[in-house]
């Protein structure tokens, strides 16, 4: 990913959704731009005239005049309004992505149906990272307890489907992980050191299981060989070496848990 490219684009946000009568749903988005445009400069013309001057249905173009817009184009603009379009490595809004994103592949979700993301909270419970980084990302949440036997869980109430769909634009999975063939997000790449060492603690403070008195620390997933290995390499990274993949699970040395920090 080039450095000057955006993290997060309309193109791919508005792509995230399914648009009737549209095969590429950031071409509602277009046109939806274009005729409102062209609206304002000729605000005599009615939806009759636009339909002819775009080849669109009137009906569809009477709809935008009146205020409807496209799913997509309210999930752009409401992107937009948190800072998440224009976040970059660094700033706060992006912190709170990456962070976010690191806890749906490590203890939380992202539902198929409507991009609803969720995040188990860990055995910090309510001093967990991911209330920090909900709130700096600045949306509202609900824990929802008492799920019997499973860890609580914190849900993004009021926008929280357009923020999964930023989370998935990012990389992030969508749906069950169990059977899926995961990889890392792509921009950890080109990422700063401190946006791969948060990605790395929050995964850790989710996953991270320690030995009694050790210092060692393992992380165990039923995932697939090369996703565990690309974790393996970016913890390695992160820590100055010392990690190592396993046949069951990735293996942080004591000497590589001391260089990261306390983490439990």
């Amino acid at each position: 990913m080039p450095a000057d490219d955006p993290l997060v684009t309309d193109r791919a946000l508005a792509r995230t959704y399914n648009t009737p009568s549209y095969a590429d749903p950031f071409d509602a988005v277009q046109d939806y731009r274009a005729v409102l445009a062209y609206h304002t400069r000729h605000p005599d013309m009615g939806s009759g005239a636009l339909a002819s001057r775009f080849d669109l249905p009137r009906g569809r173009i009477r709809a935008w005049l009146n205020g409807s817009a496209p799913d997509a184009v309210r999930a752009i603009d409401t992107a937009r309004e948190y800072g998440w379009l224009t976040a970059e490595f660094g700033d706060d809004a992006f912190t709170a992505l990456n962070t976010l994103v690191a806890n749906v592949f490590s203890g939380g979700s992202i539902t198929e149906s409507n991009y609803a993301p969720s995040f188990a909270l860990n055995h910090r419970g309510e001093d967990s990272h991911v209330f920090d980084a909900l709130e700096l990302a600045g949306v509202d949440y609900d824990v929802v307890a008492d799920r019997e036997g499973r860890a609580d869980e914190v849900r993004p109430t009021e926008d929280g489907t357009v923020l999964g769909r930023v989370l998935a634009v990012l990389g992030a999975p969508v749906g069950p992980k169990v059977d899926a063939r995961l990889s890392l997000p792509d921009y950890l790449e080109s990422a700063p050191a401190d946006t791969r060492e948060t990605f790395v603690y929050s995964y850790l403070e989710n996953r991270a299981i320690s030995h009694g008195g050790k210092a060692t620390l393992t992380i165990q997933e039923e995932r697939n060989r090369d996703y565990l290995a690309a974790l393996a390499d970016l913890i390695d990274d992160v820590a100055g070496g010392g990690v190592r993949l396993g046949e069951r699970d990735i293996v942080v040395s004591a000497d590589a848990a001391r260089a990261l920090g306390t983490v439990r």
